[in-house]
């Protein structure tokens, strides 16, 4: 088990030998799906030590619990990729396995064992747990309950929670500075300076957040400036239909 900021990463084997890696990412960074698929190569790769043969390779799986919206284009918070033909929809290796759990997404009633999970995850109460009549989520809540009685494990969650709430104050005045300086000298002036500043200060976990108004001209500037549909989405939080419907106009 790895704790990195936001993180947590949890590496596991399975008995029929795939090796799984399971990562609760608290909020978005930068480029965090070309960051996934460098964490399943690297699963992968880490196998094949010297003197083996491809054959050995096992499946390498890796579980994303995000607590953020990542698929804009989708509303179910459950999303599974894999590597297929697209024509005939075969799949050409069950070896690469990627699954995204999006928790602010999840339905406010539980259908499956799956939903429970999520409910879980985002934090249900004690009664909430019980209603669920699920033996492994009720271990799970009882053993967060007994480690919080831990004044050790107590206090470094309280560490833990306040450089959070550090850090997402420090991102909220870089980023409102990010912004102003990026985007009016950036677009208005046409100045390179402008925009760097903008988005090394305002880039991050967080950018679309501070685009609360004008998130339509700011689209309208990016495409101006050659960005592409995808990323202007994820900084300005817009549908890609609706940015789409900008470029055409």
């Amino acid at each position: 088990m790895k704790v990195r900021r936001f993180t947590l990463d949890v590496l596991a084997k399975l008995n029929n030998e795939s090796f799984v890696n399971i990562e609760i990412q608290v909020q978005n960074t930068y480029e965090y799906e070309k960051r996934c698929l460098y964490y399943w190569a690297k699963l992968y790769e880490q196998q094949l030590t010297s003197g083996k043969k491809y054959k050995t390779l096992k499946p390498a799986i890796c579980i994303h619990i995000l607590n953020f919206n990542f698929f804009k284009h989708k509303e179910h918070f459950f999303t599974k990729i894999k590597t297929l033909d697209i024509d005939t929809k075969y799949i050409f290796s069950n070896d690469f396995q990627l699954y995204f759990l999006e928790v602010p997404k999840i339905p406010d009633q539980y259908y499956n064992e799956l939903d429970k999970w999520m409910h879980f995850f985002k934090g249900a109460s004690k009664e909430t747990v019980m209603a669920m009549q699920t033996p492994e989520i009720e271990k799970a809540f009882n053993t967060l309950e007994y480690i919080s009685q831990d004044p050790i494990a107590r206090a470094k969650y309280e560490a833990r929670r306040k450089y959070e709430l550090d850090y997402n104050t420090d991102m909220d005045g870089a980023r409102e500075e990010g912004l102003q300086i990026g985007f009016t000298k950036g677009f208005q002036n046409g100045k390179n300076e402008g925009e760097q500043l903008g988005f090394v200060k305002g880039k991050d976990e967080g950018v679309q957040l501070g685009f609360a108004k004008g998130k339509l001209e700011i689209a309208k500037n990016l495409l101006v400036n050659h960005f592409s549909i995808e990323m202007i989405s994820k900084i300005t939080d817009l549908p890609i239909s609706e940015i789409e419907k900008l470029k055409n106009t």
